[in-house]
């Protein structure tokens, strides 16, 4: 088998479409399965026990994600991808026989925190594995596919899990994950062994134990890692108070997610095909624009929902795989595993601020001021991004 670590052509071999098509669908089928239980965990803690749980299992994964992320960036560095990505899907295979035994919410909730553990292990590899096998040109546009797989991912769980639940009960949601599992990893069967060398030093880093064993802080801490990380943050952060609290504030909440989820599918595709032909400066800029500006207009104007949905789905649609392109650039490949862990967990992070941490401001000021709020946050934001992307990208010298 070919070693993808090597010199790539600019274009794509077949050997490497099927391992791009490999993870992408893994990517859709496991978002799938993890968005399966949105709808469905409230409704099953809610009938077991009582509503006061709710928010604890429910946000336990979030736990897994946040204090995990940076040891499994660790172990893909020094065990490689492919066997983390097992890992996350074997997790997942203990984890749903503990879902249907767990006598009390305590013990649901420590199921939780392993779903986030086999959540950060899988997602994380599978993009990591991504960047290594797609060339530097290409790369925009892969992570925009990527994107696209997640973002049907989350559309198509929700529904099935609630089809499933109201038919057959939580027993046969638990056997459609077993079956998405399996599925999954079946598709990651034909993934290689080695994406990249997990022991390739930078040439200022002569020792590869060194490499391997310290945590990549100079990488991290510098433009353009540091300050893509931040608008990640920013961005999800916008996203977790969208996704926990427009329910309170108008009535067809369900309007804008399914819209928004449509129109990020769109970006994403649009990304996919012609991602390295367009700024990425601008398109960070402009989608935190977006992405506030939907913000502000759902505060002062809800009645045009529509127009605000899409808004937001061209904002937080093309963010993620311009920022992740950005981060793989200017990273090299051997702390790759450790470098993602801390920008996906921006992700993380902000999404658990922008639902726990937006919840003591609902509680003092109207539901309209807290979404100016935040929008307005995220028009800043733009202005940053705008002022700090107009420095050009050093590319890191391994970082195919």
């Amino acid at each position: 088998m070919p070693d993808p670590s090597s010199d790539f052509p600019n274009h794509l071999n077949g050997l490497h479409r099927l391992w791009l098509f490999c993870i992408c669908g893994g990517m859709l089928i496991y978002f799938t399965q993890v968005t399966v239980l949105f709808p469905v965990l409230p409704l099953y803690v809610t009938e077991r026990w009582q509503e006061s749980s709710v928010g604890f299992v429910v946000g336990a994964m979030a736990a897994g994600l946040l204090c995990f992320r940076p040891v499994i960036g660790w172990l893909i560095d020094r065990w490689g991808r492919k066997p983390v990505l097992w890992l996350g899907l074997c997790i997942m295979l203990v984890v749903l026989p503990l879902y249907a035994g767990s006598p009390t919410p305590i013990w649901l909730m420590g199921v939780r925190v392993l779903h986030g553990i086999s959540q950060a292990a899988f997602a994380t590899a599978s993009q990591t594995m991504l960047v290594d096998l797609v060339p530097l040109n290409r790369r925009t546009a892969m992570l925009g596919y990527l994107a696209m797989s997640n973002t049907i991912g989350f559309s198509l769980g929700p529904l099935l899990g609630l089809l499933i639940f109201a038919q057959a009960g939580f027993l046969s949601v638990l056997f459609l994950l077993a079956g998405l599992t399996v599925l999954g990893i079946v598709l990651s069967l034909p993934l290689p062994w080695k994406s990249s060398s997990p022991t390739q030093a930078s040439p200022k880093q002569a020792n590869p134990k060194q490499a391997r064993r310290s945590f990549p802080w100079k990488v991290i801490l510098q433009f353009p890692v540091r300050d893509a990380t931040l608008l990640f943050f920013i961005s999800s952060f916008l996203h977790g108070a969208i996704v926990t609290f427009l329910p309170l504030f108008i009535p067809n909440a369900a309007l804008f997610y399914s819209l928004n989820a449509l129109v990020a599918v769109l970006v994403r595709f649009g990304l996919g095909r012609w991602g390295n032909q367009i700024s990425q400066r601008w398109v960070i800029s402009l989608g935190i624009l977006c992405s506030g500006s939907a913000l502000i207009g759902l505060s002062i104007a809800p009645q045009f929902l529509i127009l605000w949905s899409i808004v937001y789905g061209l904002g937080f649609g093309s963010l993620f795989p311009v920022l992740s392109a950005i981060v793989s650039l200017a990273t090299p490949g051997a702390v790759r595993g450790r470098v993602y862990s801390v920008f996906l967990a921006g992700f993380d992070g902000g999404m658990t601020l922008g639902g726990a941490g937006v919840q003591p401001l609902i509680q003092v000021l109207p539901l309209s001021v807290v979404f100016l709020t935040l929008g307005s946050i995220g028009c800043g934001a733009s202005l940053f991004a705008l002022r700090q992307f107009d420095q050009p990208i050093v590319v890191s010298q391994t970082a195919e």
